[in-house]
């Protein structure tokens, strides 16, 4: 056809991939211990040359068949490498937790009462692990927390107030006769508890639950919007009136969905992730038309902890005893060198082999790197380990990211949903991030933290019928060598759930 016509033309194009052992090494890193447990045994189960992948703690549980049993020469099956298998077999039912435990510990009942043996009985019963409970895991929060040395015992009564769901439940007259509080300090604590892990326990309703929740939308562009609406246009948000809230929100009624949308990475009943649940993976209605995915029972275990030597330093170390270990068969390594062997076939296992290693290179790169990140953590917060959270100095991810070697995007991974076991409790390690709140006389920074201590100490020794103002207490700073503006001080007592002086007037 005329005017049509083929040509050939070179253009360069810069395309940045990432190898696949690279992918898997990220992917790693950003897994709690549990969940690469998990996909390591999937591991096993999907890679024949892998020939055994337990934990430091099943091979010290584990014990050798006695020669007197004369069970006769043990014969493998080709492609069959799983314990659970096994352990089916041995114990005459399916394998489970709880087959496991009895039938380790119905060995270690029959074994004799030598050293070797009592040491494996006590290692079993060290390394059990109970599921820490909701309000457990509040409780161990309250010692880390900024809540004064003489709010604790109130902060524990709150605590034990709080339904499964994560909701207060309490009677405030109750608690306000026992404990002889005022309503804003029970108001002030109460805040400081949804600020504790997971985000919003100890809320009233879903609006408060929710508002404390809103720094997970730290990153949205819908977080000024989302905010608005929880404060004042909550009704119309439940009640789904669009054009009110989109009138309101001045925003366009085809972005509402997106709004909802960014709405949904709020948890409604954020301690459902501590309820044991069998049904795990259903979906379940939440109030106001929301749907949640209920998820299983979860504890807190730290991967990290923080110890200090003779010389008075502080180092970390990485629990790696329930990390399964990668162990290539020999039998297919011996059939690489057979003759006999068809050449696809030697290819499939070199490149089986080949993966089994890479899967291994990972897991030691991860918990290298772990290892880096946490000690440069604990290099950058020294003051941490002398006084608690309120001594927090500022400090960045790419902070950390520079002293170790490695970008900010590997620390964020790195320090996602990890915990570190500290003298003050086991603390989540993005809690060591902390931006600057101020800057001192001598020019040094404090962190938003301390910041927001002392302001709550000053106003907790104010005289209550002539509370300070924002100024005021802007003033006392200063002449703490904070330097520190109003504005600045109403933001973070705003944070913090203190109404300002005139509200504290009128409450006394």
């Amino acid at each position: 056809m005329p005017g049509t016509g083929f040509s050939l033309a070179q253009s360069l194009k810069q395309q940045q991939t990432l190898a696949p052992q690279m992918r898997q090494g990220l992917k790693m890193l950003q897994m709690t211990s549990l969940e690469l447990r998990a996909e390591l045994q999937h591991a096993m189960e999907t890679n024949p040359v892998i020939e055994d992948v337990t934990s430091r703690i099943e091979r010290q549980m584990s014990t050798e068949i006695p020669e007197a049993h004369g069970y006769g020469e043990v014969t493998e099956k080709p492609l069959d490498f799983s314990t659970d298998a096994e352990m089916a077999k041995v114990m005459g039912t399916e394998a489970s937790d709880d087959g496991y435990r009895d039938y380790f510990l119905g060995n270690m009942e029959s074994a004799s009462g030598d050293e070797e043996a009592q040491s494996r009985r006590d290692h079993l019963f060290d390394s059990m692990v109970k599921t820490e409970t909701l309000q457990q895991h509040l409780m161990s929060q309250i010692g880390l927390s900024d809540i004064p040395q003489e709010d604790r015992e109130l902060a524990g009564i709150l605590v034990e107030n709080i339904d499964d769901d994560g909701y207060f439940r309490g009677s405030i007259p109750d608690i306000v006769m026992v404990t002889k509080a005022d309503m804003p300090k029970i108001d002030c604590v109460l805040a400081q508890i949804r600020a504790f892990d997971p985000l919003g326990c100890g809320a009233r309703d879903l609006r408060e639950c929710w508002l404390a929740q809103m720094e997970k939308l730290d990153d949205s562009p819908w977080e000024d919007e989302i905010r608005l609406a929880l404060e004042k246009h909550f009704d119309d948000l439940v009640a789904r009136r669009v054009p009110v809230l989109c009138a309101a929100l001045h925003i366009a009624p085809d972005e509402f969905p997106l709004l909802l949308k960014e709405l949904g990475r709020l948890d409604p009943l954020p301690g459902r992730t501590f309820a044991a649940r069998a049904d795990s993976g259903k979906f379940v209605a939440q109030g106001h038309g929301y749907v949640q995915r209920v998820n299983p029972g979860e504890y807190v275990k730290p991967e990290v902890f923080a110890y200090q030597d003779k010389q008075g330093d502080w180092l970390v170390r990485v629990d790696g005893r329930d990390i399964p270990e990668i162990h290539i068969s020999q039998k297919y390594q011996k059939m690489l060198a057979d003759p006999s062997v068809a050449a696809d076939v030697k290819s499939y296992i070199r490149e089986r082999i080949r993966a089994a290693e890479g899967l291994r290179e990972s897991v030691k790169k991860r918990q290298q790197t772990i290892h880096d990140i946490a000690q440069a953590i604990v290099d950058a917060q020294p003051d941490f380990f002398k006084k608690g959270m309120s001594a927090l100095r500022p400090l960045t991810m790419q902070q950390v990211a520079e002293q170790v070697g490695v970008v900010g995007t590997t620390v964020s991974r790195t320090v996602r949903d990890k915990y570190m076991s500290t003298p003050f409790g086991v603390v989540e390690m993005r809690k060591f991030f902390t931006s600057g709140g101020a800057k001192t006389e001598d020019g040094e920074m404090m962190s938003n933290a301390t910041v927001k201590a002392r302001i709550k100490a000053i106003i907790e020794s104010e005289d209550p019928s002539n509370p300070y103002s924002d100024d005021r207490i802007k003033e006392l700073l200063n002449m703490e060598g904070i330097e520190l503006s109003r504005r600045t001080v109403a933001k973070y007592r705003g944070a913090m759930k203190i109404p300002g002086k005139t509200e504290r007037v009128a409450f006394h």
